[in-house]
């Protein structure tokens, strides 16, 4: 886990939080507070691509390959669609330059086959409007809680969109009402 990484390597170096703060807004050209890094030791806040590779200038200590973002379950990718399981606390390997807030869901069903098979692991960072991915592949949310993978097309009225599939033999979900999209940023194939 990163704040472990970034404890030992406060620790080993003798660089204090507020020194790696100000070292770091130097190098990023952003302000990063003290509170931001202690929250980054605590496993509070996390730790972007950039601020990792920052982290590893300043004090020498190389960062794990892969970080660990949240799955949050299954996304439908066929005729029965299924909403997030939120039970465990499951954790799945991500890029190192994962945004903050990312998570994981696992794709199930073959829908959307050739591009995300069953079991690969979809990643994801903002939830948006669906008019924001007009025309995309993303996450979306049902307002009854379903939660698919499918290409956002405007429905037949505004606040109403169809979700395509990429398998011909699938229908169309016709003028659903979408709580949210999600723009996908990276795909773990199975």
């Amino acid at each position: 886990m990163l704040s472990e990484w970034l404890q030992q390597a406060l620790e080993a170096t003798g660089i204090k939080q507020a020194e790696l703060s100000r070292r770091m807004t130097e190098l990023l050209g952003r302000s990063i507070d003290r509170a931001a890094v202690n929250k980054m030791t605590k496993n509070e806040r996390a730790i972007s691509g950039d601020e990792v590779a920052a982290i590893e200038q300043i004090t020498g200590w190389e960062a794990p390959s892969t970080i660990q973002v949240p799955l949050l379950g299954y996304v439908g990718a066929g005729g029965d669609v299924l909403a997030l399981d939120n039970g465990d606390d499951e954790t799945v390997d991500a890029p190192r330059d994962t945004r903050p807030g990312t998570v994981a869901v696992r794709v199930r069903g073959t829908s959307m086959h050739p591009a995300y098979e069953e079991g690969s692991l979809l990643y994801y960072s903002t939830v948006t409007s669906p008019s924001e991915l007009l025309n995309k592949r993303a996450v979306v949310q049902l307002t009854d809680g379903t939660i698919m993978v499918k290409t956002i097309r405007a429905g037949s009225a505004p606040g109403l969109w169809n979700l395509e599939s990429l398998d011909p033999n699938v229908p169309t979900f016709v003028d659903k009402v979408v709580e949210w999209a999600a723009k996908i940023d990276w795909v773990k194939p199975a």
